[in-house]
């Protein structure tokens, strides 16, 4: 009995991991296809074939296209999140440290496949469903901003009282300079020519707000 017991939980733990692969295959596959066609012109049907699934198969896995457009898109947040934590590792200058965070977050913001690919009215339709993972984007982001400001503090470089409260203003400020420019846009997609003009403003930006945090 006791083997038997053992067989059956080493086969529940196999058919997690399976699961789990399946799930990641899937945000995959689905991360490319959102990337060429959008969400509002992918079907679950066309994800099935993809994957050479069922319809009924995905469905089990994921109960519609939202839901695995919402993977996907936590997928990429984390995969920012990752990429712009290595290529800080090794800067010890805080002023350069937070340049090269504004820099890589608005490239990351425009390379970014599948929002980039949705309607401005798509995207606040999906407000709802994406709240808590912008929310938990946000939060990861501040503790990357919050390390660089401690570390300007260490070296005598940055005054700040309230390091949360700055980096969520630091974060807020970027935003708003993102969202002039695609504000009167259809999509949330950045030509070469904006995105040249962005990057002046928040580079610009950047450099005011460090003499700020600079100032005892």
């Amino acid at each position: 009995m006791l083997y038997l017991h053992l067989f059956n939980e080493m086969d529940k733990t196999e058919s997690v991991f399976d699961k789990t692969n399946k799930v990641q295959q899937i945000i995959d596959v689905a991360q490319k296809r959102f990337g060429v066609y959008g969400l509002e012109k992918t079907s679950m049907r066309e994800l099935a074939e993809d994957l050479n699934l069922s319809k009924a198969s995905l469905y089990y896995y994921f109960p519609d296209k939202e839901s695995i457009y919402k993977a996907v898109f936590e997928k990429e947040q984390d995969e920012f999140i990752g990429k712009i934590s290595e290529r800080i590792l090794n800067i010890e200058e805080p002023e350069l440290l937070l340049r090269e965070y504004a820099v890589t977050r608005l490239s990351y913001f425009r390379t970014l496949l599948n929002l980039s690919r949705l309607r401005l009215e798509a995207y606040s339709d999906l407000k709802p469903v994406f709240k808590e993972s912008i929310i938990l984007f946000k939060e990861k982001e501040k503790e990357i901003i919050v390390k660089i400001f401690e570390k300007g503090i260490t070296k005598s470089i940055f005054y700040i009282n309230d390091t949360y409260n700055t980096a969520s203003l630091f974060l807020d400020l970027l935003k708003g300079l993102r969202i002039s420019v695609v504000n009167d846009k259809k999509t949330l997609i950045i030509e070469q020519e904006e995105f040249d003009r962005l990057l002046e403003k928040t580079m610009n930006f950047t450099d005011i707000f460090i003499k700020g945090l600079k100032t005892k």
